[in-house]
């Protein structure tokens, strides 16, 4: 199941209104549920070959656990059901480890020159698997290039999602609060359910009165976001005031690639100004006056908010 999720984003309501924009539209998250532990109990299986290669091409992992107890499935043992997928991912981690050194070992008897700073990274991988940690203790390896192409599972950033009773709330393993294993948070499941299915209006009202300020759903979103990395930059005119992520990090060459190809080939300077500098100057003529806009070139390293115009030429 795919759930395309848009990005909460106060912001653009201004930038919307500044330019009386036709339309505004928040970034998106693609979600995907998968399922869980197959009931299995032998290491190796309990989440099935199909779920694996259904979790391979994404970019971050969300796990839910329940904390509370259910009359089909019994006592809650959270803990547990994080370290059995953190034990499925490692090992299904490990074996692709051991038959790209199986290969290459096998193609160096046929006299095949191998790579050998691949050999010495998947050494490397393969001793942190063993040692039965995740591969993602270990950001900076997931970082070279070289082994990206294994989409290591256990490299993958993890979400621990931990579901909560409504009522007579147990404490939470100390390993999830001292965050050994994973950011984490807590989320009560059925309450948000039946937020869901009220009116706008009804839903406010009911979240005043339970001294909630957010949804958990958007809690989870802005949680996601920071796992993956990225920020948000805007483009705003008459016709859209759009919001777009990137990873933090990112050149405005890349960023213009974002919004559109063409921006990126025929690249030729972004007008920049911050959206808290835009907000106060109250419109962006008078942010100029004030010396607010910069001419940023391809190198510029986009920051979260900001307001970017972007001139190109193909």
């Amino acid at each position: 199941n795919l759930a395309v999720v848009k990005i909460p984003e106060p912001r653009l309501a201004f930038l919307g209104q500044l330019y009386n924009s036709k339309k505004v539209t928040e970034a998106t998250v693609d979600y995907v549920d998968v399922g869980g532990l197959t009931g299995s109990t032998e290491k190796g299986q309990e989440l099935g070959e199909s779920f694996l290669n259904h979790i391979r091409p994404v970019d971050a992992l969300v796990h839910v656990v329940r904390n509370f107890q259910h009359p089909m499935h019994g006592q809650a043992d959270p803990l547990g059901d994080i370290s059995r997928v953190e034990t499925e991912l490692i090992l299904a981690d490990l074996l692709v480890v051991e038959k790209r050194l199986e290969r290459i070992g096998a193609e160096r008897q046929r006299g095949k020159k191998e790579n050998p700073e691949e050999v010495r990274l998947l050494q490397e991988c393969q001793e942190i698997l063993e040692a039965s940690r995740p591969l993602r203790s270990q950001p900076e390896i997931m970082d070279i290039s070289l082994l990206r192409g294994f989409s290591f599972l256990s490299g993958k950033p993890l979400l621990i999602l931990v579901n909560q009773p409504e009522e007579n709330v147990p404490p939470l393993p100390q390993e999830i609060i001292d965050g050994t294993l994973a950011p984490y948070l807590e989320i009560v499941g059925q309450l948000e359910m039946e937020l869901a299915q009220l009116a706008p209006d009804e839903a406010n009202e009911f979240m005043v009165e339970l001294g909630l300020e957010t949804l958990a759903r958007d809690q989870v979103i802005q949680a996601s976001s920071q796992l993956l990395g990225l920020i948000s930059f805007f483009t705003t005119n008459e016709q859209e005031a759009r919001a777009w992520t990137i990873k933090q990090g990112s050149p405005a060459l890349k960023a213009a690639g974002v919004v559109h190809s063409d921006m990126e080939r025929g690249f030729i300077r972004a007008e920049v100004i911050q959206y808290n500098d835009l907000e106060g100057a109250g419109s962006y003529a008078a942010a100029q006056k004030q010396g607010l806009v910069r001419l940023e070139g391809k190198e510029y390293i986009v920051q979260d908010g900001d307001v970017i115009f972007f001139r190109f030429k193909v």
